[in-house]
């Protein structure tokens, strides 16, 4: 019994944790404290690697309701555990996204929460900031709003994209690759990170195929060497 009450503490800390970061909202009431290890520490572990996103907080969110509504020695209340709310920050432009090959040219902003991407593309919470070393992911919608990746599947390799600041200079990358992903896999796909750390990596993604979501198309580019430095 004690097992199960630190994995529901965990599983709390972690949820919140995740909100915070993501820069959501989490309504009081679901106050939790870390558990200590006994197997549960490998799996903290796990998760503090997993960087903020929106369908991460969802699935805490549905795992802490599924297990209070299983077990009626949860500490968590199943009403409790579906008031976990989200609400995005304020929009925050951070700067253009541009590619004369498919006549791209935007305003991108904080966060891929539906309101920031129904005015343009928005970076994923938790990836790196375009022109540092890492993995910058940036959603956009294809058919929808401003739709601003509407042509993605024409962009090939060494095609450049331009990512520029807020009020700095500019970072060419080139295309290096495309894929189509399952939904159920793009995740972990698109927030992979680059196996050199000092890379620049820009990752693009949208739904696929137009006006669907069974997939999404990824478009991976990698920065020009002295660019942005």
């Amino acid at each position: 019994m004690r097992a199960v009450h630190r994995v529901s503490r965990w599983l709390g800390a972690t949820c919140l944790t995740a909100l915070v970061a993501a820069g959501l909202m989490i309504v009081p009431g679901m106050v939790a404290t870390p558990s200590e290890p006994d197997g549960v520490a490998e799996l903290v572990e796990q998760r503090a690697r997993e960087a903020p996103s929106w369908d991460l907080v969802l699935r805490l969110r549905d795992e802490l309701a599924a297990s209070a509504a299983d077990n009626p020695d949860y500490p968590i209340d199943p009403a409790q555990a579906a008031l976990v709310a989200t609400s995005p920050q304020e929009y925050t432009p951070l700067g253009r996204i541009s590619s004369e090959a498919i006549g791209l040219d935007a305003v991108y902003a904080a966060g891929v929460h539906p309101s920031v991407l129904e005015r343009g593309p928005g970076l994923w919470p938790g990836t790196a900031t375009p022109g540092q070393p890492g993995n910058a992911v940036i959603s956009g919608h294809r058919t929808t709003h401003t739709r601003p990746f509407g042509d993605l599947d024409e962009l090939v390799a060494g095609d450049p994209v331009v990512v520029t600041a807020e009020g700095g200079s500019g970072v060419t990358y080139r295309v290096t690759e495309t894929a189509i992903v399952p939904e159920a896999e793009y995740t972990a796909f698109v927030l992979a990170r680059p196996a050199d750390a000092e890379a620049r990596q820009l990752t693009l993604f949208a739904c696929h195929p137009k006006g669907d979501r069974t997939h999404r198309i990824v478009v991976r580019a990698t920065a020009e060497a002295g660019e942005g430095r």
